[in-house]
């Protein structure tokens, strides 16, 4: 496939040389490949570079938005194309995802961003693992139902700093300023919406796949950091507003589908987070009309359902056996969005976005697969 001669793909990254080289490959087939070493004391930049990278090393590392900025510059990027994708330096983009993503860009220029599908690695020699089944069923649930619906009313409302495409003066307004939480994603999508610059789009047919967290420890860190950055997106950005000033409409104000959204998602959150600590108080006040077993019944039936539905659709047969792990993972969940959520009251900003990255996979050369380095 002909490289896109109007889309430059940017990847930051420190100390990536397990991932970055088949990133690099699997990239440059599509388009035009700038890696920012932040601060690597590893291997990244010769690796970036033999895989068909522009490299630049930053000899102090200061975090991936500033590295991002760093390279938007110093390549000048945004005068010299009309795209610029931001992608992870362990994810893996199929062979059409940037003509897809671009594809859908060109039918309408409201769109400022837009992300494919993303999808765990998950591989023979981790087919048992149940955090990465988590996370795995995790992003096919999230994706076919909320953001696929989300789209359909043009108010997606999280992007993935992994494999996003942003239209090139889009992306060089939102990394003019540094990113205040926990996660630039977060920072970008509130930004978009605030600057008025246009919607975020989802296009389900672009695949990638990504390393995701293969231990309890960073499973949980991670998910934390995810959550704890989108409430801090909410309350910096003011993102749960139904109705907002708009000097260009008439009396000042607008009714902002997004917010709306926004307000609906967290609602949906609220019950979901408590629910564990909700269960027996409502059987003790409704203990007459409900039974307490056969509602257990219930939700464990209706949630082994949806996860074979997920297994099926992910063609991952031992996602059906590792439902009870997946089941309490889920539990684990609601807690992590009790602790990001605390987080964000205590810590509504954050000095700098820095590396935070849970060990990973070196990327096989061959599939959409991952292998263990000694």
């Amino acid at each position: 496939m002909e490289a896109s001669p109007t889309t430059a793909i940017l990847i930051a990254c420190k100390n990536g040389e397990r991932t970055i080289g088949e990133t690099v490959r699997r990239a440059a087939a599509q388009a035009d490949v700038y890696v920012v070493s932040d601060g690597s004391d590893d291997r990244t930049a010769e690796v970036a570079a033999a895989a068909g990278a522009a490299v630049i090393e930053r000899a102090a590392s200061g975090g991936k938005p500033a590295a991002l900025r760093a390279g938007t510059r110093v390549f000048d990027l945004a005068r010299r194309y009309r795209f610029i994708g931001v992608v992870d330096d362990d994810t893996l983009l199929a062979p059409d995802y940037v003509d897809s993503v671009v594809a859908a860009m060109d039918a309408d220029d409201r769109i400022a961003a837009a992300s494919g599908r993303i999808d765990s690695l998950w591989d023979n020699a981790h087919r048992w693992n149940p955090y990465i089944a988590m996370r795995a069923f995790t992003y096919w649930s999230y994706q076919v139902t909320i953001k696929r619906g989300q789209n359909a009313l043009h108010v997606v409302n999280v992007i993935c700093g992994a494999n996003t495409i942003f239209r090139a003066d889009v992306f060089d307004a939102v990394i003019e300023r540094d990113v205040p939480y926990a996660i630039d994603d977060m920072f970008w999508v509130a930004e978009i919406i605030r600057l008025q610059l246009g919607r975020v789009q989802y296009v389900h047919g672009a695949r990638s796949w990504t390393i995701d967290p293969h231990t309890f420890h960073d499973w949980y860190r991670q998910t934390v950091r995810w959550s704890w950055a989108q409430f801090q997106s909410i309350r910096g950005h003011h993102l749960l507003r139904p109705v907002v000033r708009d000097a260009r409409r008439r009396g000042g104000w607008r009714v902002s589908g997004f917010g709306l959204a926004y307000l609906a998602l967290v609602l949906d959150w609220l019950p979901y987070a408590l629910e564990p600590l909700l269960f027996v108080p409502v059987v003790l006040l409704l203990g007459t009309m409900i039974d307490p077993v056969w509602l257990l019944v219930y939700i464990a039936v209706t949630t082994i359902g949806w996860i074979g539905v997920g297994a099926a659709a992910l063609r991952k047969p031992q996602l059906v056996l590792l439902a009870p792990a997946v089941i309490a993972l889920d539990l684990v969940y609601r807690v992590t969005m009790l602790h990001a959520l605390a987080k964000a009251v205590v810590r509504p900003q954050v000095d700098t976005c820095r590396w935070d990255s849970p060990p990973r996979f070196e990327l096989a050369s061959d599939s959409t697969t991952a292998r263990r380095t000694p």
